[in-house]
Formats: structure tokens, C-alpha cells, sequence
């Protein structure tokens, strides 16, 4: 039997999250589900889909949950119509003949409304953890969110086992499972050496230092920054290219203040998002990955992947990835100093660390989006053909959304603050 599929996207872009879902989509066995993917608007993971000719649609859908660096104002105005965006899902849904509804983040409610409506399966995919400013302190309550995840999944995906054991302590009713990201190399375009120091003003000595992720508080820039500092006494020609977008004006500004503070302006560079990141990777010397926080840390992979050392921190995912001091080196969080040993250890060692690369190459090979997908795909077959255990019925999420509503009342009087960073 074939199953139709609709998947919920939070974002239109190509950060970790949406990348996961793409490199799903590409995988998906199509004699067995047919997929129909919902995005907020139209985008790069749009076009991207498109080139694999997987269907998709464009329907006003936004966060339940709010990102770290919203004003509470700025998220009730995000609330605003979400009985309207759930029907407009609902119908679609009834149109394409949906089977099931999955979600690919757990920051988005719309499909899980729609399917309890329908009384078809939902599942959640949940790529991140809470905690670290996730949400905000005006809505720092992990457990309500899982209370109403729980109440609308028929099974919730887990990348890690940080969020397993996270989403473990508040579901009562719905099962969780543990499929982690995948990433397969592919033969693309390479520059040579010269045309990448050329295009970033690169000296042929340079030490080449590479951070991949949006610009927001959870991915520690800043603290990767007061490390640079400090190894640019012992090693001058060390430089750092960050790649990512900036989703968190504020603290792109923390981070640029600081680095004129530090005196590092002509080497640090901001790359913003590229689609390039492969051959930035491919040239650079080490991948860092400061985070706070990480549900998996799909970068650590395609790091390793390319067979390049990784420094990564102990926030969750990464450390299903790395085997300390085989595979990658593993700091504590939010520690320049661990960061700075780690670093300088790496980059005076040049031996040690092709061995960590070759292993780093061997351990990556583990986690395919092949795999993922079959995974997925059993998970899936699985919903499809067990009976429904919970209500449903266009009542059901209308009663779900007025007790939100209720327990959202009291945010259009908190004073506007802007702080931390958007979620994967």
C-alpha cells in the first residue's frame, strides 16, 4: 500500500533542521510513501525540494513555540489566527488525500492540530532541546509544551539521545524514539587552494578555522571568540570564518563589539549563509562548534564527514557523534579556556591531528541519510497501521487551542525584551 505523507516545515531556508528534512525527502522510498511538503513561504528548501520533484505547498504556518530573541508581544502577534492556519492545513490535507501528518519540528502546531481534526496520525520531529534560553524566560516552561505534544502525537522522533532522555521525562502517553541524522558525501565542485585564500583575502600561512551555524546565543560564538583571542598569542596566523545567518540582530552586535574590543577585526570574518559550506570545510584546518545547546549538531557530521578534525562542546547531540579524543575533541560548554587548550593542542600537533581526521571520516560513515530514512520509514508504517489511541474530532483542537490561549493570556504585559537566539 502506498501512504501519503504531508510534512510540516517551521522555516523556507536551509539551516540543519530544514537540510534534515530535504536530505529525507531525497531518500524516502516512493513506492511506499508519496510526500507533500508544507513550507511558510517560499525559499531555498522550496526550490531545493523541487529539484528532487517532490511536491510542495505554501501555507502561512509559525511558531507555537517562541524563539529565544522574541518579545512576548512579538509572539502573540505570531499566535494571532492559529485556528485559521490549522483548518487551511486541515483542508489541504482532506484535498491530497493525506494519511498521515509529520511535523519536522516540534516549534510548529499547525499539523498536529489539522491531524487531530482529521483523525489521521501525526508525528513530531524533535531536532532540539529545551533549556538555554529555549524559550525565553517569560515561557520557560518545558513542561507545557511537552504536555501538548504529548496530547497531539501518535510518536515523537528523536535526533539524540540528549533529547530522548529530555522528551523521556515529561511524555506520558506517546512514545518516543531515537533516529538520528544523516549526511552522504557526494562528489561536488571543489575551488583550489589559491581561489580560497584568494576569495577571502587569505594569506598562504593562514590557520584556517571554520564555525558553521546561524549567529545566535545557544551556538557560543562568543565564546569562541575570546578563545581565538587567546590562541593568536601563540599561533598569529590563525583566522576564523564564521558561516551562518545572523536570525539574532542583538547578539551579532555582542559579537562584532567584542571582537573590535579584542582586536581580532582582520581575522574574523563573517560569511553569512553559504551554500558552499563543503568547500569552505574541505580548505579550513579545524571545525569548532562552541554550542550551548544542540539536538544533534548535523554540522560536527559533515565536518567529520570530509574528514577534518572537529572540536565540538558536551550540549546534547554531539556527543552521539564524537568519541572524545578518537573521533573529535569534546569541551564543556561555555568555557573559552577548554576551547583555547583544545584548539592550540590541534593546530601544534598537525600529526595527531590527521589521525582524529581519518577517524573522524570512518565514524561519520555511520550516519546516513539512508539510513535515517529507513528508519523513518519503518516508524512510519508502523503509526499507519496501529489503531488510533486518542480523540479526535474538530472539537478536540479547538479545546487545545483555547486552553493555550489561556495559559498565553497574561504575555501582552511583559515589558518588550529582546535576548538569545532561534531555535534549529
Amino acid at each position: 500500500m502506498k501512504y501519503r505523507i504531508l510534512h510540516v516545515s517551521h522555516l523556507a531556508s536551509l539551516s540543519g533542521a530544514e537540510q534534515s528534512l530535504l536530505r529525507l525527502m531525497g531518500n524516502m522510498d516512493r513506492a511506499r510513501f508519496d510526500s507533500l511538503v508544507v513550507l511558510p513561504t517560499d525559499g531555498p528548501l522550496r526550490a531545493a525540494l523541487s529539484e528532487l520533484g517532490v511536491e510542495t505547498r505554501v501555507l502561512p504556518i509559525r511558531w507555537w513555540i517562541p524563539a529565544t530573541h522574541w518579545s512576548a508581544s512579538e509572539f502573540m502577534h505570531q499566535m494571532q489566527g492559529l485556528e485559521q492556519r490549522w483548518q487551511d492545513l486541515a483542508r489541504l490535507a482532506t484535498r491530497e488525500s493525506v494519511d498521515l501528518i509529520h511535523t519536522n519540528t516540534v516549534v510548529t502546531i499547525e499539523g498536529a492540530l489539522a491531524a487531530a481534526a482529521l483523525g489521521i496520525p501525526h508525528v513530531w520531529h524533535s531536532r532540539g532541546l529545551f533549556g538555554n534560553g529555549f524559550p525565553p524566560p517569560y515561557l520557560d516552561h518545558p513542561s507545557f509544551f511537552y504536555s501538548v505534544i504529548d496530547e497531539l502525537g501518535d510518536r515523537v522522533v528523536c535526533v539524540s539521545n540528549t533529547v530522548h532522555r529530555q522528551a523521556s521525562q515529561f511524555l506520558r502517553r506517546t512514545a518516543c524514539t531515537v533516529i538520528p541524522n544523516g549526511f552522504d558525501p557526494s562528489n561536488r565542485s571543489l575551488s583550489s587552494r589559491a581561489e580560497f585564500l584568494a576569495e577571502f583575502g587569505l594569506s598562504a600561512a593562514a590557520r584556517v578555522i571554520v564555525c558553521i551555524g546561524g549567529v545566535q546565543r545557544r551556538k557560543g560564538q562568543l565564546d569562541l571568540i575570546e578563545a581565538l583571542a587567546r590562541v593568536k598569542d601563540e599561533y598569529p596566523e590563525a583566522v576564523l570564518l564564521l558561516c551562518g545567518g545572523a536570525g539574532d540582530s542583538p547578539y551579532v552586535a555582542e559579537v562584532r563589539e567584542r571582537i573590535r574590543d579584542l582586536g581580532l577585526i582582520s581575522c574574523v570574518k563573517f560569511l553569512g549563509f553559504r551554500g558552499d559550506v563543503w568547500n569552505i570545510v574541505h580548505h579550513c584546518e579545524l571545525v569548532v562548534q562552541p554550542s550551548h545547546s544542540e539536538g544533534f549538531g548535523l554540522a560536527v557530521l559533515e565536518a567529520m564527514a570530509v574528514g577534518k578534525p572537529v572540536i565540538a562542546t558536551r550540549c546534547g547531540g554531539p556527543e552521539d557523534i564524537v568519541e572524545d579524543n578518537i573521533s573529535g575533541l569534546l569541551v564543556a560548554p561555555g568555557t573559552p579556556g577548554e576551547l583555547t587548550g583544545a584548539i592550540s593542542s590541534l593546530l601544534a600537533d598537525t600529526g595527531r591531528a590527521r589521525i582524529i581526521a581519518a577517524a573522524a571520516r570512518k565514524r561519520a560513515t555511520l550516519f546516513t541519510a539512508a539510513a535515517s530514512a529507513r528508519d523513518l520509514e519503518r516508524l512510519l508504517a508502523r503509526v499507519l497501521t496501529t489503531a488510533a489511541s486518542k480523540p479526535s474530532g474538530k472539537d478536540w483542537p479547538t479545546e487545545v487551542c483555547e486552553r493555550m490561549w489561556v495559559r498565553f493570556h497574561d504575555l501582552r504585559t511583559i515589558p518588550e525584551a529582546r535576548s538569545g537566539s532561534m531555535v534549529d
